[in-house]
């Protein structure tokens, strides 16, 4: 999602600094992250335990992160 919103900040500040002369566009089709290259060659190979901790740590971190996004919102 992040993905998305930086697209889309950045094409608008292209746009309003560069007007006509302005190269950047926003997506013209939904992301596909299984046609990436780089995650189909982690799917193919098996997962070391040193990549399956750090994966359980980012999904770790991620929960944190919107526990802590859900409660702040709670309070306002």
């Amino acid at each position: 999602m992040g993905i998305y919103e930086f697209r889309a900040v950045s094409v608008a500040i292209d746009h309003c600094l560069n007007g006509r002369k302005a190269t950047s566009e926003y997506f013209s089709e939904p992301l596909s992250w299984k046609n990436d290259k780089h995650t189909k060659e982690i799917e193919e190979r098996e997962l070391t335990e040193e990549e399956k901790k750090q994966a359980r740590e980012q999904v770790l971190m991620q929960l944190k992160i919107m526990m802590s996004n859900f409660n702040t919102s709670k309070k306002t």
